[in-house]
Formats: C-alpha cells, sequence, structure tokens
C-alpha cells in the first residue's frame, strides 16, 4: 500500500490544498493532520463577523465534515505533529505514533507573538478559540486598551468600537500599520478611528500592564478592564528547523513551493518565497488560498512556478482598503470622489506593479480588479491618466 499524502497543518492553506488535490483527481490517501480541533477555517472573520457574532465557525470553515468523509480526506485533529524524519519520509503525532508519507506540505502556519507578561485579563487573536474568548470579554462599556496598531489591533479596535466599547490602541511607531502602508493610507486610518472615538496614542512604549491598567513609559497609568496584545505573528518553523529544512524568517521554498527536501512543500503563513528576488512570508488570506492550491499542484508533481500577485485587505468600520502587486518608490495618486484614494505603483518603464484602494464599504474593489488586470496586461501608463479620475480605468486597459 503506497504512504499517504501528508498535509501537516490544517488551516486555511493546509485544507484548500487537501481539497485541491481531489478536485485535481488524486485518488490516492490524503491526511490532513492539524493541532486544532475544527475543520479547516479562513481566519479574516475573527476580529469582524466572528468577534461581533454576526457569523459563526461553519460559516468560516472551507467545508465540513460529511464532505471532507466524501472525499475520503483523513482529517486527524487536535493530535499534532512532533517530529520529522525526512530520511526516513515518515513523521511523529504527538500520541507517538508513526506515519509514512509520499509527499509532504507544511502548513504550520503561526502563533500569537506574546509578551513575557501573563494575566487573565490579557488576551490574543489568532484561532477561533481566542476569538471566542475575546467575544465573551467585550460588552458596552468595557475599557479595552488594544497593544499594537497593525491590522489585527486596528480590526479588533474597530469591532470593539462598535460594540459599545472604550478603546485605546497604543503604537510604537510614528503611524499605523507602518511597515506595511504609505503616509497617506496611514493618516487616513488615524483619522478614521478618531473620528469614532478610539483614543489612537502613537509612539508610545509600554511598561507593564496591571490587573485594572497599562502603564507606559513615563509614567502615564491607563485604566482598563481587558488588553488585546496584537503585535504581530510567530511563524511554526520549528518542526522543520529539528528536521534540517532550510529556513529564515519562514520554511524556505523555490518557485514550485519546494524546501530544501525534493519531497517536501510549504504554503501559507510559514512559507518564505522569492518575489522579485527577495525572499519573504505573506500572511495573507490571498496568499494561503494560492499557495494551498500551488502546492497541491505541486505535490502531483506539475513543475510550475508560483507567481501569484500579493494583496490583502481589510475592513475599517464602514471603510474597506485593498492592494494588489508590489508597492514601488514611483506612486501616483488618485483622489476619488468618495474621499478615498487609489495609489498606484509603477515600473520603470511605466506599466503598472501594484495598487492600493482606501475608500467607503467595497466601492474601491472594481477598481483594484482592473488594476489586477493592468498589471497582467504590463500596459504602458502615464501619471497624468492615472491621477486623473475622469480617466476610466477600463478606458485605460482597452487602450
Amino acid at each position: 500500500m503506497n504512504a499517504p499524502l501528508v498535509i501537516v497543518g490544517a488551516g486555511h492553506a493546509g485544507g484548500r490544498a487537501a481539497l485541491t488535490l481531489r478536485e485535481e483527481g488524486y485518488s490516492g490517501r490524503v491526511m490532513l493532520i492539524g493541532d486544532e480541533p475544527h475543520l479547516p477555517y479562513e481566519r479574516p472573520p475573527l476580529s469582524k463577523g466572528l468577534l461581533q457574532g454576526a457569523t459563526d465557525l461553519a460559516s468560516c470553515s472551507l467545508c465540513d465534515g460529511a464532505r471532507l468523509a466524501e472525499l475520503g480526506i483523513e482529517h486527524v485533529a487536535g493530535n499534532p505533529v512532533s517530529r520529522l524524519e525526512p530520511a526516513h519520509n515518515r513523521l511523529q503525532l504527538a500520541d507517538g505514533q508513526w506515519l509514512a508519507y509520499s509527499g509532504l506540505l507544511l502548513a504550520t502556519g503561526g502563533r500569537a507573538r506574546r509578551l513575557p507578561q501573563h494575566l487573565p485579563h490579557m488576551l490574543y487573536l489568532r484561532t477561533h478559540d481566542d476569538a471566542m474568548a475575546l467575544r465573551a470579554a467585550l460588552r458596552p462599556g468595557t475599557r479595552l486598551v488594544v497593544i499594537g496598531g497593525g491590522f489585527i489591533g486596528l480590526e479588533v479596535a474597530a469591532t470593539a468600537r462598535s460594540m459599545g466599547c472604550e478603546v485605546t490602541v497604543l503604537e510604537a511607531g510614528s503611524r499605523l500599520a507602518g511597515r506595511v502602508l504609505p503616509p497617506i493610507i496611514s493618516e487616513a486610518l488615524l483619522a478614521l478611528h478618531r473620528d469614532h472615538g478610539v483614543d489612537v496614542r502613537l509612539n508610545v512604549t509600554l511598561e507593564s500592564i496591571h490587573a485594572d491598567a497599562v502603564q507606559l513609559v513615563g509614567g502615564q497609568v491607563l485604566s482598563c478592564d481587558l488588553v488585546v496584545v496584537g503585535i504581530g505573528m510567530q511563524p511554526n518553523l520549528e518542526l522543520a528547523a529539528a528536521a534540517g529544512l532550510d529556513v529564515g524568517q519562514g520554511i524556505r521554498v523555490d518557485a514550485q513551493l519546494r524546501t530544501s527536501v525534493a519531497n517536501i512543500f510549504a504554503a501559507g503563513d510559514v512559507c518564505e518565497f522569492q518575489l522579485g528576488g527577495v525572499y519573504q512570508r505573506q500572511e495573507t488570506w490571498r496568499n494561503a488560498e494560492a499557495q494551498g492550491r500551488h502546492a497541491a499542484l505541486s505535490l502531483l508533481g506539475r513543475e510550475l512556478p508560483f507567481d501569484a500577485l500579493p494583496g490583502f485587505w481589510s475592513d475599517q468600520f464602514d471603510w474597506g482598503l485593498l492592494t494588489v502587486g508590489a508597492m514601488t518608490a514611483q506612486m501616483v495618486t488618485r483622489y476619488l470622489p468618495t474621499g478615498g484614494v487609489l495609489l498606484f505603483y509603477l515600473h520603470g518603464d511605466g506599466h503598472l506593479q501594484g495598487a492600493c484602494g482606501w475608500a467607503p464599504g467595497n466601492s474601491v474593489a472594481r477598481d483594484i480588479k482592473l488594476c489586477e488586470r493592468l498589471i497582467a496586461a504590463r500596459i504602458p501608463l502615464t501619471a497624468a491618466n492615472l491621477s486623473d479620475p475622469e480617466q476610466s480605468l477600463k478606458h485605460l486597459l482597452r487602450s
């Protein structure tokens, strides 16, 4: 009996890979091994709909248990992999059981970065169970301090504020989401949150957390009932590193998402791949979806380079942020009638390499879709045309 294809990590990327194997006609054994007790699910709703109680786990899941059973995908839940032995094509589960594999996908994701302090009212948001614990703690009038002005922190802040909480956001940097957003969008985010009553404090350093307050360096004390820490994600590299795979800030892969071991691949938040000659990881829904699918094809022997465009979105109150492609030094700004903005990022020869949209609701989604097509078409564009809101992107595409 042939050894199965095994996917370690039953999150979005791993779940998508398992489903894709069946969609592509693979009829051999497929095992999907995860440390959470749940079916594979998508993470974006955790800080929004699930946190508000507007949605549930079933609606976030990639499929239900009956569908997995129908497809013959063996889901091993709550029994994570503790050891890999690539030389022998086998792995060991936490309960001591050894399993052989013919091909392996590592989609081990990551975990929330934690502060050295541990107090009962300090919460994090990475998993479904984290979201449920936070939802139970949020009540109108709750005094919430969010540590970290990145997307998770800001989405939690927006959701909590809409639920009637008093919210303060503490950010060590000089602007919000400064690592990934240009200043114009950071400033718009700051204004939006302050307009909705969020107390956003920049350039602050945390001194300590107490049962009923947070103390800043300099002595200022902020009273609070609850603290949410959103200071980034720590990729789960330990399994791969202990097995001798090449790792950096993630599990390093080639163009086919193959690791330094020929029959082991990586995908999702833990995967470090080259984009524009630079190794990087992408912690986005879009990347988990695209790499999960692509890794499945690579497991089946398709020698295709992974070349999907990066991109992400974030909902902040009643505004939406969307990006696609790469941000470059040459940026053109288009101010929209809605009060929003479109940013275009150009290559030196004038073709579009990336775009970023900020507007009410999802009103900029169509423009970003057109930008994605413009990137693929490599049409030379001018700053004058791109900055003019009267110039239709669809017309530019047709030209």
